[in-house]
């Protein structure tokens, strides 16, 4: 974060544990972060930090709602609009510090969906990467080889003909899909559809789901037109860091599989925003930008 050149209006970290040793490092690092920001763009970032005792299973979507639920009281507060961006980026991923400026500027085209991509970091490449070049440095240009750009055209060709497609309702109902890790839904689209499915848990397929209920199914009212989508796999990027996969042997096998499967699930989601998954009370810190 602290190299966008255009930098978020706030940004909310959102934990699926109240390790004493994630709030130590928020404190430890925050305050260098945002005087990067404010060195870099002269704004200030703030930062909220919500957090709960982690449940004994990973539970992905409830802690990306506990952070739109944050989002929803800055609305009652006065400090956030449904009609904001929510750029969602999980804590293994560094966005390219063009990132933040191009999901505003889709934003204010008028798009509600954007799905960008992500470059895969090796794990050497990873190793070599520390915190303390994050508050000063620009990604590597050994990460973008010819390879690697080739695939992300490709992808990106792959996407905008799905998405032509689905005017016609001729691709699948999750395509093009959003990645996990890097996405951007405006907020009222995110509450058209009660946020992410807290039901599932564990790893896999909270993305696919996400883009199927925001774009409906035929004859449904959809969350998200197809107009207002944008594809930015090769202009907007984000850096994987490398680390052991979670990912099962066989996609049958993944916690997500036999949800997804199903056929006859509300596209306002049971559990999500509204209506979630039973959790202790989350705490909420705020550290000035």
């Amino acid at each position: 974060m602290a190299w966008q050149r255009v930098p978020p209006a706030s940004v909310i970290l959102t934990t699926d544990t109240d390790a004493p040793d994630i709030a130590r490092l928020v404190d430890d690092w925050w305050p260098r972060i945002a005087a990067a920001i404010r060195d870099r763009t002269g704004r200030a970032c703030p930062l909220r930090h919500v957090a709960r005792p982690h449940q004994g299973e990973a539970r992905l979507n409830q802690v990306r709602n506990n952070g739109l639920r944050v989002l929803l009281s800055g609305v009652r507060e006065g400090w956030a609009s449904p009609e904001d961006l929510v750029v969602i980026l999980d804590g293994d991923t560094l966005l390219d510090p063009d990132a933040v400026a191009g999901h505003a500027a889709l934003a204010a085209s008028g798009r509600d969906l954007i799905i960008p991509f992500r470059v895969m970091l090796t794990e050497q490449q990873t190793h070599a990467w520390t915190a303390e070049s994050a508050l000063s440095g620009q990604p590597e240009p050994a990460w973008l080889t010819p390879g690697v750009r080739n695939a992300l055209r490709q992808r990106q060709r792959r996407y905008t003909r799905q998405l032509w497609l689905k005017r016609f309702g001729l691709t699948k109902p999750h395509k093009p899909k959003v990645l996990g890790g890097h996405h951007a839904v405006r907020l009222r689209a995110l509450l058209a559809v009660n946020g992410y499915d807290e039901l599932y848990t564990g790893y896999g397929f909270d993305d696919d789901d996400l883009c199927r209920r925001l774009f409906a199914r035929a004859g449904q009212p959809a969350a998200v037109a197809p107009s207002r989508v944008a594809i930015a796999c090769t202009s907007l990027l984000a850096y994987h860091l490398w680390h052991p996969t979670r990912a099962a042997p066989r996609i049958e096998d993944t916690s997500g599989f036999a949800r997804f499967s199903r056929t006859d699930l509300p596209i306002r989601c049971e559990r999500g925003i509204d209506n979630p998954l039973a959790q202790p009370e989350p705490s909420l810190r705020f550290i000035p930008g």
